[in-house]
């Protein structure tokens, strides 16, 4: 595991808290959650792309 360790300017981070909380999520387990669905899209398009050399 690794450890992040991210900067933001302290508007950023409220705003981001913001959206967190509307979202009932934390600081952290949103970021987690965007992480996710970036890893998500990035496989999935690695999938795509080794189909179609395959076909």
């Amino acid at each position: 595991m690794r450890k992040i360790e991210i900067k933001l300017q302290d508007e950023d981070y409220y705003d981001f808290l913001s959206i967190s909380t509307d979202e009932e999520l934390s600081v952290e387990e949103n970021l987690k959650k965007i992480i996710r669905y970036h890893l998500i899209i990035y496989r999935n398009k690695k999938k795509i792309k080794n189909k179609k050399l395959f076909h």
